[in-house]
């Protein structure tokens, strides 16, 4: 008996099985990170179960428009809350590093639409200015330290307005 003759006679069974393969997959190897292999491998399940209980026809045609319009409405139901559930709140900037309270005298002023480049331990670093104190102009000379670290980025403030808000 070869394949094609298997799965024609054992449809419902066969479908079941194609779609707990791609559920494996999707979750397993995938970490539920697209909506395809789930939507396809739970309408699979669905479809199956449907041919197998009478519903559906045991045909391959049925089970390929149940499968795929299956996979088209859950797709559609499903498709904003699993959007939701993968945005996770990200902290602004890093506030545990070892470069927290490194203080760099500036060369050139530092504004919050100008911010400033330094090399620091062979890395070129953005100096750019805390959401605190946005609005502010650290003038050529003066004194920031680093208070958050983010990608290519120090989060800093002036070393005044540190010392005065202790």
């Amino acid at each position: 008996m070869d394949l094609m003759s298997y799965l024609q006679t054992n449809l419902a069974e066969s479908t079941i099985i194609i779609g707990l393969v791609l559920l494996i997959i999707e979750v397993w190897l995938l970490g539920l990170s697209t909506i395809v292999l789930l939507a396809f491998g739970v309408s699979a399940i669905i479809t199956g179960s449907l041919v197998w209980v009478g519903i559906f026809p045991e045909t391959l045609t049925s089970v390929i428009a149940g499968s795929g319009i299956g996979a088209g409405v859950l797709t559609a139901i499903l498709w904003r809350p699993l959007k939701r559930s993968q945005k996770s709140p990200r902290p602004e900037y890093n506030i545990h590093s070892d470069f927290i309270g490194l203080v760099f005298e500036l060369e050139e002023p530092l504004d919050a639409d100008h911010p400033v480049m330094v090399k620091y331990s062979g890395v070129s670093w953005k100096l750019v200015l805390g959401s605190i104190h946005r609005n502010e102009i650290v003038p050529a000379g003066g004194s920031v330290r680093v208070t958050a670290v983010d990608v290519g980025k120090f989060m800093v403030e002036p070393v005044e307005a540190l010392e005065s808000g202790s």
